[in-house]
C-alpha cells in the first residue's frame, strides 16, 4: 500500500496537542485561493524553478518506520501524528491502515480535513482517530462555489461525527474579502451549533506560503491582502461564544 505526500513535519506545534510530525497528502478537490500549501494540491509529482521534486510515493511502512522515529516526542509532550494536505481523505484507505499503524504503537492520531469527501471516507478512522479538525471555509454555498467545494456535504460531515461522539473542532481560516464579515461569523456560528460541533477555531489568514506560487511558476491571488489584526479576530470569536461554542483563535 503506498500514498502520495509532499514531506512529513516533524516537531510540528500547530496541528494538534504536543509535539507532532504531519504527514502532508498530495491531491486536493478543492481550490482555495488563499491556500498554503499549493504544492500539496495536484495529485502528480511537481518540480519546482529550484528542481525541488514535490511528491513521492511512500509505502506504509517506511513512512511507519519515519513517524516513529519521534516517539519520543509524542510521548514527553502528549503530541503524535496528523494526516493533513492537501486532503488526507482522498487516499482514505491508506490513512486508515496508518492510523492503524499507529494505534498499534501507541501513537495518537489527528486528521486535518476539509470534510468534502463523502462519509464512507471517515468511518474507517472513526474508532483510530483522538481528533478531528474539519474545516468550515464559509457561511454559504456562494463561499464554497469559490472554492469548488459543497457546503452541505461538510455540515452533515460534521453533524454524523458529532453524532458519532467522535472528537471534533470546527475550524475556520479567516480570510479578506470572503468570510471576515461580523455577519459571516454569526452565519457560521448558527451553521455549527445546528450541526452539533461544540468546539471552534479561528485561524488568521497568512501569506506565509506566498513564496511557493512564486517557485511553482504560478500567481497568488491573495498577495496583497492584509493579514486581520488580532482586535479584529477576538470579535469575531463572540458570535461563536454567544451560539454556545467553546471558541478560541488558533494560529
Amino acid at each position: 500500500m503506498q500514498a502520495v505526500i509532499t514531506q512529513v513535519q516533524r516537531f510540528s506545534t500547530g496541528d494538534g496537542p504536543g509535539i507532532r510530525s504531519t504527514v502532508f497528502f498530495k491531491g486536493c478537490n478543492l481550490a482555495c485561493p488563499w491556500c498554503h500549501n499549493p504544492e500539496t494540491q495536484s495529485p502528480r509529482p511537481e518540480i519546482d524553478c529550484r528542481g525541488r521534486q514535490w511528491g513521492e510515493a511512500i509505502d506504509l511502512e517506511r513512512l511507519m518506520e519515519r513517524l516513529q522515529e519521534d516517539r519520543a516526542f509524542y510521548e514527553a509532550s502528549g503530541g503524535g501524528v496528523t494526516l493533513s494536505g492537501g486532503e488526507p481523505l482522498l487516499q482514505a484507505d491508506f490513512c486508515a491502515a496508518l492510523a492503524e499503524g499507529c494505534r498499534s504503537q501507541g501513537i495518537s492520531v489527528a486528521v486535518d480535513t476539509a470534510g468534502d469527501v463523502p462519509f464512507a471516507a471517515f468511518e474507517p478512522l472513526l474508532p483510530l482517530v483522538q481528533l478531528f479538525y474539519v474545516d468550515l471555509k464559509g457561511p454559504d454555498q456562494a463561499a464554497y462555489d469559490r472554492v469548488g467545494g459543497s457546503l452541505d456535504r461538510v455540515l452533515n460531515n460534521m453533524a454524523r461525527l458529532a453524532a458519532r461522539r467522535a472528537p471534533l473542532v470546527a475550524r475556520i481560516p479567516i480570510i479578506p474579502g470572503h468570510n471576515d464579515a461580523p455577519e459571516d461569523a454569526e452565519r457560521m456560528a448558527a451553521l455549527l451549533r445546528a450541526s452539533g460541533v461544540e468546539r471552534v477555531n479561528l485561524l488568521p489568514f497568512h501569506r506565509m506560503g506566498s513564496s511557493k506560487y512564486q517557485l511553482l511558476g504560478r500567481s497568488y491571488p491573495y498577495q496583497a491582502a492584509t493579514p486581520p489584526e488580532k482586535s479584529k479576530m477576538l470579535a469575531l470569536l463572540a458570535p461563536f461564544a454567544r451560539a454556545g461554542l467553546e471558541a478560541a483563535l488558533d494560529g
